[in-house]
C-alpha cells in the first residue's frame, strides 16, 4: 500500500506529512488519517522529525508561544519535548528534546520570519482537507485571570495613580478654597474700614 505524501511550503519552512488513509473511516485513497511520519525543514536549520506525539507537542508548543507573545504575557514555554523563549537580540531559542537517550538535544534560534513561516506551515496543515488531524487537542486553553493580590506590582500599577490623582485634587482644592476665603476676608475687612 502506497503512502501519501503532502508538503506545506512557506518562503524559508517546508512541512512534509506522510499517511495512509483510514478505510475504516472510509476514507478516500488520498487522504491521510494515520500520520507515520512528518518532517519540518527550515532553511540553514537542520530538519525536525519525528512521531505523531512529537507533531502534536510541537504544534501546541508553537501555537501557544505564539499567543503568549501576541497577549503579551511571558514569552517563555517549556515543555516535555520543547522549550521556546525569546532572546535579547529578538530571536526565538528551540530547544528540542529527543525521547531517545543518549541523543543531545537539538538548539534552533529563529528569527520573527522564520517563526512565522513554521506558523503558517501549521495553519495550511490545519486547512487541509487531505488530512484528518483533530486540532482541538492542541488548540492552547487560556483561563482568565482575575484580580492577583499577590503580585504587589500590578497593586500598586492599579492603586497609586488614582489615589495620587484623588490627593492631588484634594490638596490644589483645598489650597484654592484657602486663597479665596482669605481674600474675602481681606475684601470685608477693607469694606467695614471704609465705612469708618
Amino acid at each position: 500500500m502506497l503512502q501519501n505524501k503532502y508538503t506545506f511550503t512557506q518562503s524559508s519552512a517546508e512541512l512534509e506529512i506522510v499517511g495512509l488513509p483510514d478505510y475504516s473511516k472510509s476514507d478516500s485513497e488520498k487522504k491521510i488519517s494515520i500520520i507515520s511520519k512528518w518532517k519540518l525543514s527550515i532553511i540553514d536549520q537542520p530538519d525536525i522529525e519525528g512521531g505523531l506525539d512529537h507533531l502534536k507537542l510541537i504544534l501546541q508548543s508553537f501555537y501557544k508561544y505564539s499567543s503568549l507573545i501576541i497577549l503579551g504575557k511571558e514569552e517563555k514555554l517549556e515543555s516535555k519535548l520543547i522549550d521556546i523563549n525569546l532572546d535579547e537580540d529578538g530571536l526565538h531559542n528551540l530547544l528540542l528534546k529527543s525521547t531517545k537517550p543518549q541523543v543531545e538535544p537539538l538548539k534552533l534560534k529563529l528569527g520573527n520570519a522564520e517563526f512565522t513561516d513554521v506558523l503558517n506551515c501549521f495553519d495550511q496543515l490545519k486547512q487541509s482537507e487531505n488530512i484528518s488531524f483533530n486540532f482541538q487537542t492542541i488548540s492552547p486553553v487560556y483561563k482568565k485571570q482575575g484580580f492577583n493580590l499577590r503580585n504587589k506590582n500590578k497593586i500598586k500599577n492599579i492603586l497609586y495613580p488614582p489615589l495620587l490623582a484623588f490627593l492631588s485634587i484634594s490638596l490644589i482644592t483645598s489650597s484654592l478654597l484657602y486663597l479665596y476665603e482669605s481674600n474675602q476676608k481681606r475684601n470685608e475687612d477693607i469694606t467695614f474700614k471704609s465705612k469708618l
